[in-house]
């Protein structure tokens, strides 16, 4: 089953010209990177060291300058990539409490992406262990869904077409069970196609408050520990304070996948929130593009 967008036009650009342009804009805007990297494609340093990004997902006039950064350290280090495992939380409920999306493509106006096949068919025949139970290849997560979603165009004006995708969306996610196994399973299928470049991009807004001040200080705590690689202390964090970090579940999972590799090694490489970047707004959401490797 195809998907097509439901988000163009709102939560970014509705046509391929104004997409392009507003990205081209985001890389350039003063919480962005600064350049574009389409722009400086000769001067990348293609190192291939990083296994994944964090990155928000919030409309691009907000979160799409943070969100650059993490784009303009992938496409510096990679001259291309073969597929993306999306991980996105789910803010419905609808779907499988873990929906892997199984076949077709989505489009949006940058053009059409397709599921990868083999990757799809390497989850079917994973065994999931304790998430047996709550794995689904199926649609209805996704539809309206716009954590995943947000991430393809700034991929596709990188790449084009030349890469296909595993969105992964999380309805469930839960730290003993869903990050341990989901993790494991990264872990498994990145050894598995090794000879391919497959990154992971994590899906998450953080803080999401009436108060700027808590804001910020619950986002800094966690980034802080997201950086020591301290998960647990992370996760009691998150939970003491009831932070409002909307996708804790795929940024976690993206650090453990790291870990199975050797010691995870977190950089955030941009933080602001939206009255940051939009003054003036009492609600406030926080915003980090985070880079993950391992050594």
């Amino acid at each position: 089953m195809d998907r097509f967008s439901r988000h163009a036009g709102s939560w970014y650009a509705g046509t391929k010209a104004s997409l392009e342009s507003q990205i081209h804009e985001l890389f350039l805007n003063k919480w962005g990177v600064g350049k574009d990297p389409l722009e400086f494609k000769n001067e990348r340093t293609l190192e291939e060291d990083i296994i994944g990004i964090a990155s928000p997902h919030a409309g691009y006039a907000y979160s799409g300058p943070i969100a650059s950064h993490g784009y303009a350290l992938l496409y510096d280090q990679f001259e291309k990539i073969d597929s993306a495992i999306v991980l996105g939380p789910n803010h419905s409920g609808f779907g499988a409490p873990i929906s892997i999306y199984p076949e077709g493509a989505w489009n949006n106006p940058l053009g059409s992406i397709s599921i990868d096949q083999e990757l799809v068919a390497f989850a079917k025949s994973y065994s999931f262990d304790r998430l047996r139970n709550k794995i689904g290849f199926e649609t209805s997560a996704h539809l309206n869904e716009h954590s995943i979603d947000i991430q393809l165009p700034f991929l596709q004006y990188l790449y084009k077409d030349t890469f296909e995708i595993l969105p992964i969306c999380l309805g469930d996610q839960s730290y003993n069970t869903t990050v341990a196994e989901l993790s494991q399973f990264l872990s498994e299928l990145l050894k598995a196609f090794s000879e391919r470049k497959i990154i992971i991009i994590a899906s998450s807004d953080l803080s999401h408050e009436h108060n700027y001040d808590l804001v910020v200080k619950n986002d800094q705590t966690m980034l802080s520990y997201l950086e020591k690689g301290d998960l647990n202390g992370a996760e009691q964090y998150r939970k003491h304070v009831s932070m409002t970090m909307c996708g804790f579940g795929p940024v976690f999972t993206l650090i453990r996948t790291a870990a199975t590799f050797g010691k995870p090694i977190v950089k955030v490489l941009k933080y602001a929130n939206s009255s940051d970047i939009h003054p003036g707004g009492g609600y406030t959401v926080g915003y980090a593009s985070i880079a993950v490797s391992a050594n």
